[in-house]
């Protein structure tokens, strides 16, 4: 029964989530070393804000994991797993609780490494948070996926609506904040983080401006996802679009305008952020540089079936190349010219063709 069970849950899991994690992946121990690493798990022992952030991280990952089960359950190939009710109840939690932690496995190895680091120095208060929050997230996931087992229909509260029209330029964006939210706000946080951090790290040593033109490489690179939700949403929910009377720039306005709005917190975290040694005009056209970039992998990606893997390789080599680039001294104009020029060309040629 665990073997049936671990097949439809678990290898399902990692299956669909294999690109996300291989993103993470990238930018988590790609752009940090271990050492650095082992200097954030040190800062977040003896912060208990920063660990209370850490902590934010892994519920949003239990609600991954428990709206996963929860779609896999309501699957109609595994109606036949609501039969899981009729076996004892100290079985079936047991179950669950094997399930979770094998979902939970990239969590609880982080957990972990941290409760190395802990034990190493003796902080024993969070040494016994970070075992005590692990285990609570693993059994409300085997106590939220019982639950759904047991009321496969739940009840629902039906609070008040309010209908708002929106334009057109604001149909995805409220879509993915309404129906994806997670996907929304991991996205936003790499991102954020990313930026954030590398102007943090500004001042701490000698860099030049190349630091933050790798910072928003990351930044751009954690929304490399979102041209193939954008197009995945119009061919769902708007199929009339590409019949509509409207020419190639006015519907690449009409994008520009969109990703302008979902690239808006990365302005104001720069602002935020941005190191007393650089001029406000370099951010901003920073800034710019990766508005555009995002319209290119937009271009690219738009009502295009490319296959993930194919994709994750392409933004692997560009990162690659990208980095080179930076290394190199190419400068932040180059970027936002390329960036731009590059969106509109290939936006025209897919249109026209």
């Amino acid at each position: 029964m665990l073997t049936t069970l671990n097949r439809i849950f678990v290898v399902q899991f990692y299956a669909r989530n294999a690109g996300t994690f291989l993103v993470i992946v990238l930018l988590a121990f790609g752009f940090l070393s271990s050492v650095e690493h082992k200097a954030l798990i040190t800062a977040a022992l003896g912060s208990p804000f920063f660990l209370a952030l850490i902590f934010g991280l892994w519920s949003l990952y239990l609600v991954k994991t428990i709206a996963f089960i929860h779609d896999q359950l309501t699957a109609p190939q595994h109606l036949f797993v609501q039969t899981l009710w009729l076996v004892p109840t100290p079985t079936r939690l047991a179950l669950w609780l094997c399930l979770q932690t094998a979902v939970m496995m990239p969590i609880i190895a982080y957990a972990i490494w941290m409760l190395q680091l802990a034990g190493h120095y003796r902080v024993w208060g969070p040494f016994s948070a970070i075992v005590l929050f692990v285990l609570g997230l693993v059994i409300v996931g085997a106590w939220a996926a019982d639950y759904r087992l047991r009321h496969p229909a739940p009840n629902a509260i039906r609070l008040p609506r309010l209908n708002i029209k929106l334009p057109y330029e604001l149909f995805f964006p409220a879509y993915w904040l309404r129906h994806e939210p997670l996907s929304l706000l991991l996205t936003k946080a790499v991102s954020g983080l990313l930026l954030a951090g590398v102007c943090r790290m500004y001042p701490t040593d000698d860099y030049d401006q190349r630091l933050l033109l790798i910072g928003l490489l990351l930044a751009v690179l954690a929304h490399s996802q979102v041209g193939g939700q954008v197009s995945e949403f119009e061919r769902r929910y708007l199929l009339v679009l590409p019949n509509l009377p409207l020419s190639w720039q006015q519907r690449f306005g009409r994008y520009a305008f969109t990703y302008g709005l979902i690239w808006l917190p990365e302005l104001l975290i720069l602002l935020r952020n941005c190191p007393t040694d650089v001029r406000l005009d370099y951010v901003l056209w920073l800034w710019l540089a990766g508005w555009g970039w995002l319209l290119l992998m937009h271009s690219l990606a738009y009502d295009r079936d490319v296959l993930p893997e194919r994709w994750l390789t392409g933004i692997f080599t560009g990162f690659i190349g990208g980095l080179l680039l930076i290394m190199f001294g190419f400068p932040v104009g180059g970027w936002l010219l390329v960036g731009w020029v590059g969106a509109v060309v290939i936006w025209y040629r897919s249109f026209t063709t």
